[in-house]
Protein backbone atom coordinates (compact mmCIF):
# COMPACT_ATOMS: atom_id res chain seq x y z
CA UNK A 1 0.00 0.00 0.00
CA UNK A 2 1.47 3.28 -1.05
CA UNK A 3 1.68 6.21 1.37
CA UNK A 4 0.26 9.65 0.54
CA UNK A 5 2.93 12.12 -0.45
CA UNK A 6 3.96 14.47 2.39
CA UNK A 7 4.03 18.25 1.75
CA UNK A 8 7.45 19.69 1.34
CA UNK A 9 8.80 22.23 3.80
CA UNK A 10 9.34 24.81 1.10
CA UNK A 11 5.68 24.96 0.11
CA UNK A 12 3.81 28.05 1.29
CA UNK A 13 0.85 27.41 3.58
CA UNK A 14 -2.47 29.03 2.81
CA UNK A 15 -3.39 32.17 4.93
CA UNK A 16 -5.73 31.50 7.80
CA UNK A 17 -8.87 33.71 8.16
CA UNK A 18 -8.51 36.43 10.82
CA UNK A 19 -11.23 36.71 13.51
CA UNK A 20 -13.57 39.69 13.09
CA UNK A 21 -13.24 42.47 15.67
CA UNK A 22 -16.04 42.64 18.26
CA UNK A 23 -18.99 44.84 17.24
CA UNK A 24 -19.36 46.40 20.69
CA UNK A 25 -16.34 48.26 22.10
CA UNK A 26 -15.12 47.17 25.51
CA UNK A 27 -16.62 49.11 28.42
CA UNK A 28 -14.67 52.02 29.85
CA UNK A 29 -12.55 51.27 32.81
CA UNK A 30 -14.09 52.41 36.06
CA UNK A 31 -12.27 54.54 38.56
CA UNK A 32 -11.31 53.05 41.94
CA UNK A 33 -14.44 54.44 43.62
CA UNK A 34 -16.73 52.96 40.97
CA UNK A 35 -17.58 56.22 39.10
CA UNK A 36 -17.15 56.53 35.38
CA UNK A 37 -14.37 58.85 34.21
CA UNK A 38 -15.49 62.32 33.15
CA UNK A 39 -15.52 63.07 29.42
CA UNK A 40 -12.75 65.32 28.15
CA UNK A 41 -13.52 69.04 28.25
CA UNK A 42 -14.31 70.67 24.93
CA UNK A 43 -12.75 74.09 24.42
CA UNK A 44 -14.25 76.52 21.92
CA UNK A 45 -11.61 78.71 20.34
CA UNK A 46 -12.42 82.17 19.00
CA UNK A 47 -15.64 82.90 20.97
CA UNK A 48 -15.01 85.55 23.66
CA UNK A 49 -17.12 85.31 26.85
CA UNK A 50 -20.03 87.74 27.10
CA UNK A 51 -19.46 90.36 29.74
CA UNK A 52 -22.38 92.24 31.29
CA UNK A 53 -21.46 95.87 32.04
CA UNK A 54 -21.82 96.78 35.70
CA UNK A 55 -24.72 99.09 36.63
CA UNK A 56 -23.81 102.75 36.64
CA UNK A 57 -25.47 106.17 36.68
CA UNK A 58 -25.55 108.06 33.41
CA UNK A 59 -23.98 111.13 35.05
CA UNK A 60 -21.65 111.66 37.97
CA UNK A 61 -22.66 112.76 41.43
CA UNK A 62 -20.86 116.11 41.19
CA UNK A 63 -21.99 117.07 37.68
CA UNK A 64 -24.61 119.41 39.15
CA UNK A 65 -23.42 122.43 37.15
CA UNK A 66 -24.51 120.75 33.91
CA UNK A 67 -28.04 121.89 34.86
CA UNK A 68 -27.66 125.11 36.86
CA UNK A 69 -31.42 125.78 37.03
CA UNK A 70 -32.12 122.47 38.75
CA UNK A 71 -29.11 123.01 40.99
CA UNK A 72 -30.39 126.37 42.21
CA UNK A 73 -33.91 125.04 42.83
CA UNK A 74 -32.56 121.99 44.65
CA UNK A 75 -30.16 124.02 46.77
CA UNK A 76 -32.82 126.42 48.06
CA UNK A 77 -35.86 124.11 47.90
CA UNK A 78 -34.80 120.45 47.85
CA UNK A 79 -38.38 119.39 48.55
CA UNK A 80 -39.39 120.47 45.01
CA UNK A 81 -36.81 118.35 43.21
CA UNK A 82 -37.47 115.50 45.59
CA UNK A 83 -41.20 115.66 44.80
CA UNK A 84 -40.52 115.46 41.07
CA UNK A 85 -38.18 112.49 41.42
CA UNK A 86 -40.38 110.65 43.93
CA UNK A 87 -43.49 110.99 41.74
CA UNK A 88 -41.70 109.31 38.80
CA UNK A 89 -40.19 106.58 40.96
CA UNK A 90 -43.57 105.95 42.62
CA UNK A 91 -45.15 105.84 39.12
CA UNK A 92 -47.75 108.54 39.79
CA UNK A 93 -49.40 106.95 42.82
CA UNK A 94 -48.77 110.16 44.79
CA UNK A 95 -48.51 113.66 43.37
CA UNK A 96 -45.42 115.82 43.40
CA UNK A 97 -47.12 118.25 45.79
CA UNK A 98 -47.75 115.59 48.41
CA UNK A 99 -44.16 114.37 48.26
CA UNK A 100 -42.79 117.91 48.43
CA UNK A 101 -44.98 118.74 51.43
CA UNK A 102 -43.98 115.54 53.21
CA UNK A 103 -40.28 116.23 52.67
CA UNK A 104 -40.67 119.84 53.85
CA UNK A 105 -42.49 118.81 57.05
CA UNK A 106 -39.94 116.13 57.92
CA UNK A 107 -37.08 118.52 57.23
CA UNK A 108 -38.72 121.33 59.21
CA UNK A 109 -39.56 119.31 62.33
CA UNK A 110 -36.76 116.74 62.44
CA UNK A 111 -34.11 117.86 59.97
CA UNK A 112 -33.98 114.31 58.55
CA UNK A 113 -35.62 114.81 55.17
CA UNK A 114 -32.53 113.26 53.61
CA UNK A 115 -33.57 109.86 54.98
CA UNK A 116 -36.83 110.03 53.03
CA UNK A 117 -35.02 111.02 49.84
CA UNK A 118 -32.45 108.26 50.44
CA UNK A 119 -35.26 105.70 50.62
CA UNK A 120 -36.49 106.75 47.17
CA UNK A 121 -32.93 106.66 45.81
CA UNK A 122 -32.72 103.02 46.92
CA UNK A 123 -36.11 102.33 45.35
CA UNK A 124 -35.00 103.99 42.13
CA UNK A 125 -31.81 101.90 42.10
CA UNK A 126 -33.82 98.69 42.29
CA UNK A 127 -36.27 99.87 39.64
CA UNK A 128 -33.65 100.87 37.04
CA UNK A 129 -30.86 98.43 38.04
CA UNK A 130 -28.49 101.10 39.25
CA UNK A 131 -25.82 100.66 41.94
CA UNK A 132 -28.05 99.62 44.84
CA UNK A 133 -25.77 99.56 47.86
CA UNK A 134 -28.14 100.94 50.51
CA UNK A 135 -25.36 102.19 52.79
CA UNK A 136 -23.74 104.18 49.98
CA UNK A 137 -27.09 105.62 48.91
CA UNK A 138 -27.92 106.73 52.45
CA UNK A 139 -24.48 108.26 52.97
CA UNK A 140 -24.75 110.17 49.68
CA UNK A 141 -27.98 111.83 50.85
CA UNK A 142 -26.62 112.46 54.34
CA UNK A 143 -23.47 114.15 53.08
CA UNK A 144 -24.74 116.00 50.00
CA UNK A 145 -28.47 115.68 49.43
CA UNK A 146 -28.69 118.41 46.72
CA UNK A 147 -26.06 116.65 44.58
CA UNK A 148 -27.85 113.31 45.00
CA UNK A 149 -31.23 114.77 44.04
CA UNK A 150 -29.76 116.49 40.99
CA UNK A 151 -28.14 113.23 39.89
CA UNK A 152 -31.46 111.38 40.20
CA UNK A 153 -33.20 114.19 38.29
CA UNK A 154 -30.66 113.95 35.45
CA UNK A 155 -30.91 110.15 35.41
CA UNK A 156 -34.66 110.32 34.81
CA UNK A 157 -34.11 112.89 32.07
CA UNK A 158 -31.53 110.60 30.48
CA UNK A 159 -34.14 107.82 30.43
CA UNK A 160 -36.60 109.98 28.50
CA UNK A 161 -38.76 111.50 31.24
CA UNK A 162 -40.07 115.03 30.83
CA UNK A 163 -39.05 116.46 34.18
CA UNK A 164 -40.50 119.93 33.73
CA UNK A 165 -42.45 121.09 36.75
CA UNK A 166 -46.17 120.53 36.21
CA UNK A 167 -45.86 117.67 33.69
CA UNK A 168 -45.98 114.81 36.15
CA UNK A 169 -46.19 111.07 35.67
CA UNK A 170 -49.60 110.95 34.00
CA UNK A 171 -48.49 113.26 31.17
CA UNK A 172 -45.49 111.14 30.21
CA UNK A 173 -45.57 109.18 26.98
CA UNK A 174 -46.92 105.61 27.19
CA UNK A 175 -43.59 104.22 26.02
CA UNK A 176 -41.78 105.87 28.95
CA UNK A 177 -44.41 104.64 31.40
CA UNK A 178 -44.05 101.09 30.13
CA UNK A 179 -40.27 101.15 30.51
CA UNK A 180 -40.77 102.23 34.11
CA UNK A 181 -43.10 99.29 34.80
CA UNK A 182 -46.33 101.27 34.60
CA UNK A 183 -49.71 99.64 34.26
CA UNK A 184 -50.73 101.54 31.12
CA UNK A 185 -51.21 99.37 28.07
CA UNK A 186 -51.02 100.98 24.64
CA UNK A 187 -53.95 99.82 22.44
CA UNK A 188 -53.08 98.49 18.99
CA UNK A 189 -53.21 101.00 16.16
CA UNK A 190 -56.27 100.78 13.88
CA UNK A 191 -55.41 101.08 10.16
CA UNK A 192 -56.93 103.95 8.27
CA UNK A 193 -57.54 106.12 11.32
CA UNK A 194 -60.76 104.28 12.14
CA UNK A 195 -62.04 104.63 15.68
CA UNK A 196 -63.32 101.86 17.89
CA UNK A 197 -66.93 103.04 17.62
CA UNK A 198 -66.67 102.94 13.83
CA UNK A 199 -65.40 99.37 13.96
CA UNK A 200 -68.25 98.37 16.26
CA UNK A 201 -70.80 99.95 13.90
CA UNK A 202 -69.31 98.06 10.95
CA UNK A 203 -69.41 94.80 12.89
CA UNK A 204 -73.05 95.47 13.80
CA UNK A 205 -73.93 96.16 10.17
CA UNK A 206 -72.17 93.00 9.09
CA UNK A 207 -74.12 90.98 11.59
CA UNK A 208 -77.39 92.58 10.45
CA UNK A 209 -76.59 91.88 6.80
CA UNK A 210 -75.74 88.30 7.68
CA UNK A 211 -79.11 87.93 9.40
CA UNK A 212 -80.91 89.33 6.36
CA UNK A 213 -79.09 86.93 4.08
CA UNK A 214 -79.89 84.05 6.38
CA UNK A 215 -83.55 85.16 6.50
CA UNK A 216 -83.74 85.34 2.71
CA UNK A 217 -82.21 81.89 2.42
CA UNK A 218 -84.66 80.39 4.87
CA UNK A 219 -87.63 82.07 3.17
CA UNK A 220 -86.44 80.74 -0.18
CA UNK A 221 -86.29 77.26 1.27
CA UNK A 222 -89.79 77.59 2.72
CA UNK A 223 -91.07 78.85 -0.65
CA UNK A 224 -89.53 75.86 -2.36
CA UNK A 225 -91.17 73.49 0.07
CA UNK A 226 -94.56 75.20 -0.49
CA UNK A 227 -94.24 74.83 -4.21
CA UNK A 228 -93.50 71.18 -3.76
Amino acid sequence: MEKAPQPTTGAQSQPQPQPAPPSNPPPAEATPNGAQPAPPAVMVVGVPPQQVPPPAWSTGLFECFDDPTTLIITFFAPCVTFGQVAEMVDQGRTSVGMFAALHFLIMYFTGCGCLLSAYFRIKMSHLYRLPDDPIINILVHLICEPCALCQEYRELQHRGFNMKLGVGWHNQSPEIQQTAGGAIVVPPAVPGGMSRSGIERKIGKGRGGGGAVAGGTSSGRDGGRTDE
